[in-house]
């Protein structure tokens, strides 16, 4: 369990890591975010893989929902997914592992 634990949490450093070496990439090789985001939106590919990540992200509130006690934590650990992404993700995981463990085996 912690060795998973720790992989988790090694995978979402890495991604944070990756997303602010992007915030802080030379703006003028490529552009900034928001002129990057605007060409990623006009990518067919583009687009389908935005709609991937936020039904991904959807689909991840809804165990939160389902594994939280309270609504008020569900809300509160479900909604920075929608803005901080998967790092979020992995926080959540980390810090819930050993309970979403102790839920599926009683099944």
């Amino acid at each position: 369990m912690n060795v998973l634990r720790a992989a988790i949490g090694v995978l979402g450093l890495a991604l944070l890591g990756l997303i602010l070496w992007a915030a802080f990439a030379t703006p003028e090789l490529h552009g900034g975010f928001m002129d990057q985001f605007a060409v990623v939106t006009t990518l067919p590919w583009g687009k389908v893989t935005l709609v991937d990540l936020y039904i991904g992200f959807v689909f991840f509130a809804v165990i939160v929902f389902l594994t939280e006690k309270s609504w008020l934590a569900a809300a509160a650990w479900a909604a920075p997914i929608f803005v901080l992404g998967n790092v979020w993700a992995a926080v959540w995981l980390v810090v819930r592992l050993p309970l979403l463990s102790r839920l599926l085996s009683a099944r």
